[in-house]
């Protein structure tokens, strides 16, 4: 056991009353400049929309300074206030300047975070605009409690709040000076006896009221079971594909999401770089028309949240048709595919899109009403040959992302003319006419003409994407005559029936070696025509 001599610190803090107060003023003034400059940054980023600003990493704004002044503020303010305590004083601006910088605190760390995350994921404009309102709100009250400061430091004499007489009446004796005994360390077996007494007797009242106690913990069980089940399937219930949500006046439902670094004809579209698409069906069940904001669908990623863009649509025509800022009319349903680009190291085999539904500013606080789906998206990163393929043979692709779709070529011709006979109707009046297809001879082309059939299941992404012009040659048709593989262009007309036309180079029709190679999205298949 170690005794120390220490002396009480109320003379100490008496005859310093007004330097201490002084200090704190500083001090105030610093984390309310800091805090100032908080504000500035966020005002800063919603002019520049989208921008994410050099100077926004954490050193700029929350340093270590910050915590170790604000930790300063309390204990000045615990101490001031113990000693208005012990002289019956008034003590309210020293609970609440303790308080608040205990919340300060904590809110510190809530902003090195965010800073952490805006340093290699810009944040949106909305969630910039939620930021800058609480640190309004925050730094308010800072202003208020610096002029307090002053005020007591300077022993500024008003009416209400006489503290020049206050401190004269603080009433410095011996006895805030004098010298007490500090005991480092205790009889330990003292207190465990008094703990075992009473759990002892806690033990004997709970056995004498066996049935209330029964009751009473039956009903805590219940109420925490109901809060729990309220949390987890209403209040933050996490959506699955297929089942629907309602957000924004729409009812969202998310059909499937797949990840990819290949386009629909399964080439890679950029070194290092995938994408998460998610295909969804938008209904708009309100009475106007509206159009989706892209910055309402969240991707959360292991570094942060994404948003989709528009730009890279045209890679993913098989995955469903992308979204282009159309306006979804009042009763209608479109469906569309949300694209997020992802860097290799945000790649996962489960994501969380959240809807933000709508932002609410209630009695000074903001809340935002988010939906969450969980996404377990389909990979397709790596090419699958699937078979080789004779002439009669039929490709079936039930195993690609075209379900049931299939190929059946059963021969094969090349010409530079070719020439078909079609009826044509108008107004129930019906002639046969003769039409001829022609290779473009300028550009060294000629056609191949394949017999047989080609069926697309409707029920697939690519069939049902009716912002494509592309037909399935253009989209996922190759051919490869010897040493050689290029693309080739489907010219066949509407009319034709069970015969398809395409154009190739000219030289393909006097190669050894010809095939056609489908590849669809990651499933390769291959014709050998010769």
């Amino acid at each position: 056991m170690i005794n120390v001599i220490l002396k009480k610190p109320y003379a100490f803090l008496i005859k310093k009353f007004r330097l201490i107060h002084l200090l704190l003023t500083f001090l105030i003034a610093y984390i309310l400049t800091k805090s100032i400059k908080l504000y500035s940054f966020f005002n800063r980023y919603v002019s520049n929309v989208y921008a994410t600003l050099s100077d926004a990493i954490p050193s700029n704004y929350i340093t270590l300074f910050m915590f170790l002044v604000v930790i300063i503020i309390v204990s000045l303010a615990l101490a001031i206030y113990l000693l208005m305590k012990k002289k019956d004083k008034p003590r309210l601006l020293y609970i609440l300047l303790s308080t608040y910088y205990v919340v300060f605190l904590g809110m510190l760390i809530v902003y090195f975070v965010l800073f952490k995350g805006v340093e290699s994921n810009s944040i949106s404009i909305r969630d910039a605009m939620i930021w800058r309102d609480i640190t309004v709100i925050i730094t308010a009250p800072q202003a208020v409690f610096l002029i307090l400061s002053l005020v007591r430091a300077v022993g500024f004499d008003i009416k209400k709040f006489n503290f020049s007489k206050d401190l004269k009446e603080l009433e410095l004796t011996e006895e805030d000076n004098e010298e007490f005994e500090f005991v480092l360390g205790v009889d330990s077996y003292k207190y465990m006896r008094f703990f075992r007494r009473r759990l002892r007797e806690f033990k004997y009242y709970v056995l004498e009221n066996k049935f209330m106690f029964s009751i009473l913990t039956g009903l805590t069980t219940i109420i925490l079971v109901i809060m729990v089940v309220l949390n987890f399937t209403v209040y933050n219930r996490t959506y699955n594909k297929n089942q629907k949500i309602v957000a924004n006046n729409l009812a969202i439902q998310v059909n499937n999401s797949y990840i990819t670094n290949l386009d629909y004809s399964g080439n890679p579209i950029e070194n290092d770089k995938y994408f998460l698409i998610v295909n969804a069906t938008f209904t708009n069940n309100s009475g106007t028309t509206t159009v989706l904001n892209m910055t309402s669908y969240e991707l959360k990623t292991k570094t942060g949240t994404i948003y989709p863009t528009i730009s890279r649509n045209n890679y993913f025509v098989d995955l469903g048709a992308g979204y282009a800022k159309e306006k979804i009319e009042a009763g209608s349903s479109s469906t569309y595919i949300l694209v997020y680009e992802l860097s290799k190291k945000q790649v996962d085999n489960k994501y969380m899109l959240n809807i933000v539904d709508e932002i609410e500013y209630k009695a000074g606080t903001i809340n935002s009403k988010i939906k969450k789906v969980a996404l377990k998206p389909k990979i397709y990163s790596e090419i699958d040959m699937v078979g080789t393929y004779k002439l009669g043979t039929p490709v079936t692709m039930y195993d690609s992302i075209l379900n049931n779709s299939s190929l059946l070529i059963n021969s094969y011709d090349f010409m530079n003319k070719f020439t078909y006979e079609y009826e044509a109707c108008i107004r129930g009046n019906c002639q046969n006419k003769v039409d001829v297809v022609s290779a473009d001879a300028q550009k060294d082309k000629t056609l191949l003409v394949l017999n047989g059939s080609l069926i697309i299941d409707n029920n697939s992404t690519f069939a049902k994407n009716l912002k494509t012009s592309l037909s399935f040659f253009d989209a996922f048709v190759q051919i490869r005559y010897d040493d050689k593989v290029s693309t080739v262009v489907d010219v066949t007309p509407k009319s034709l029936v069970d015969q398809y036309i395409i154009q190739v180079d000219s030289s393909a029709g006097k190669a050894d070696v010809i095939e056609l190679f489908i590849t669809v999205r990651n499933k390769k298949y291959v014709v050998k025509l010769k």
